[in-house]
């Protein structure tokens, strides 16, 4: 299975990994995802991630709250908790994915300039 990243173009605040043969695939599978849940088909962007094809475990969706996934989405992926999300160290340094998050790495560097 490929692994692909799903969100709406226009709005990329979320966004989600599923896992299809192909991008229509992905794109229906979109559509049962809080990231694209309210999109139509044509309006859903769907990019492939292969870097996280071996993280394919018989799921159709990556979930943020499983811990291994949340370390994959960070590392290989490039995802951190939504802008809408307040973030401060000790809330920060509690997520197993930390040390390869973007958003951890700004804030620990704001705090010490």
């Amino acid at each position: 299975m490929k692994a692909w990243i799903v969100d709406d173009p226009i709005e990329a605040a979320t966004a989600a990994v599923v896992f299809a043969e192909t991008r229509g695939q992905a794109k229906v599978l979109a559509q049962s995802t809080d990231a694209c849940e309210d999109l139509d088909f044509t309006d859903i962007r769907a990019v492939r991630a292969p870097e996280l094809d071996q993280f394919y475990h018989g799921k159709s969706e990556m979930d943020w709250f499983d811990s291994d996934d949340r370390i994959a989405l960070v590392k290989y992926g490039g995802f951190h908790c939504s802008s809408e999300v307040d973030v401060y160290k000790e809330k920060c340094e509690s997520c197993p994915a930390h040390e390869w998050c973007e958003r951890y790495e700004d804030l620990v560097e704001d705090q010490y300039e």
